[in-house]
């Protein structure tokens, strides 16, 4: 992967950055980065390795987008829900010196990915949908983990959601039901951008000598 598409968004904040707040328990803002999108780029990435060329012959067909978008695109990663992932126990960061970082919030993705059944796949289309649908399940079954570009594990289960919800889901799309799979990929840590400072305890040695 080309790391120099990784977006980062710096919300560096100018209080306690060499002002006046500057002492211990001042916060600080610093840069962080976008754990959800870096996510779905480590997952779309898996799914063009796996699947190009022999079941989507151009990796600009596998897209992260919406079933409802127009765009000319074969197979679709769609993140439809995020929620708390309450298994995890989050914790500060030691930054180095006198710094530590709030804790993260961890949370779990909700993803469906699909075939666009709008795009002429040729031939029989019903049999290349489910041999791609195929090719995924043995994808993600082999890959049950996500190494995204920062380093960040981020483990992937298969969600056996109600045909109801299913069909509410579609439904909000105005689109009839189709076959797609619903994915969980947890737990994702959204990093804090505040930070404090802290007063660390220095031993020290006062050369006392015995008499």
């Amino acid at each position: 992967m080309d790391s120099s598409r990784v977006h980062r968004i710096d919300r560096t904040g100018a209080a306690g950055k060499n002002g006046p707040n500057d002492e211990a328990g001042s916060e600080v803002r610093v840069p962080v980065d976008d754990e959800i999108l870096l996510t779905g780029k480590c997952l779309l990435e898996l799914l063009r390795d796996n699947l190009c060329p022999g079941y989507v012959r151009d990796r600009d067909s596998i897209l992260l987008t919406a079933p409802w978008e127009e765009e000319d695109y074969r197979v679709g990663v769609y993140l439809y829900d995020i929620q708390d992932y309450s298994l995890a126990v989050a914790a500060t960061t030691d930054m180095g010196g006198n710094m530590l970082r709030f804790p993260p919030k961890v949370v779990e993705l909700s993803y469906m990915l699909f075939c666009n059944e709008k795009h002429r796949f040729g031939g029989l289309q019903r049999e290349r949908l489910q041999g791609i649908l195929n090719e995924m399940i043995r994808t993600l079954h082999d890959n049950p983990t996500l190494i995204r570009e920062d380093g960040e594990k981020v483990g992937i289960s298969f969600l056996c959601e109600s045909v109801e919800f299913k069909i509410r889901l579609w439904g909000s799309f105005n689109q009839p039901l189709q076959p797609a799979l619903y994915l969980r990929a947890a737990p994702v840590p959204v990093a804090s951008a505040r930070t404090r400072k802290v007063n660390r305890v220095k031993e020290r040695n006062y050369g006392l000598e015995r008499m």
